[in-house]
């Protein structure tokens, strides 16, 4: 919706024209929907949940938050917290708990250490849940420098569960399985091309061509060994 906006912001020519027109063109079932953003008639939700362990491991890892009473202050500041006190059935909450709990306190400690447990099962952080406190790792502070997201570094370490000494094609394998290639796309036209240039490659793709998996690892291998396409 903010590039429909930045587009209809440019309606009209500055130092000419005293306003400017737009028309948008889309489907019937849409337009409901444009008109509710367009006069604000709809509220934005916070979609912070859903990242909410990899924002908590970049926190732990620079040392802002130590615990989890420090976590829960941080969540107060967040978007989130403010949706949630306006529209609390929309992130699993009820308007009773809402009325028993009006800074929803209770609510942001479960999500907190929730995020800390999960975190902490990943080796991200260490969480010690009698005391409160939460540590960085060498991992953790890796995944957060280099952006790497916590669904990646669970997927790394199922994938590298109980294997001793890796192959290069393994750890290419695993790396070409992150969450961060989950919006590469597979297109029919483009398999025999990706055969070709599969047989140029110098480690061994693991994954099928068809998957996500075994385009990425085809790619990655053209550009880094620079084979001619």
């Amino acid at each position: 919706m903010l590039d429909v906006m930045q587009i209809f912001g440019r309606a009209g020519r500055p130092q000419f024209d005293t306003s400017g027109e737009a028309t948008m063109i889309t489907s019937h079932t849409a337009l409901p929907r444009y008109l509710q953003l367009l006069t604000r008639q709809a509220a934005i939700e916070s979609n912070f949940l859903k990242q909410l362990e990899d924002h908590l491991n970049a926190e732990v890892s620079s040392g802002t938050v130590t615990n989890i009473d420090e976590g829960v202050a941080w969540l107060s500041y967040t978007y989130l917290y403010i949706r949630m006190l306006k529209n609390p059935l929309c992130y699993g909450l009820n308007f009773e708990a809402r009325e028993m709990d009006p800074q929803l306190e209770a609510a942001r400690y479960d999500k907190i250490k929730a995020a800390a447990k999960r975190l902490d099962e990943q080796r991200m952080l260490r969480y010690d849940p009698r005391s409160g406190n939460l540590a960085a790792t060498d991992l953790g502070r890796t995944a957060s420098h280099f952006y790497i997201r916590s669904a990646s570094i669970e997927t790394f370490n199922r994938m590298n569960m109980g294997a001793s000494a890796m192959s290069d094609d393994d750890a290419l394998n695993i790396l070409c399985h992150a969450s961060e290639f989950e919006n590469v796309k597979v297109r029919p036209e483009e398999l025999p091309e990706m055969d070709k240039v599969k047989k140029e490659c110098p480690l061994e793709v693991k994954s099928p061509v068809e998957e996500a998996a075994g385009k990425v690892s085809v790619l990655l291998q053209a550009y880094v060994s620079q084979v001619r396409v």
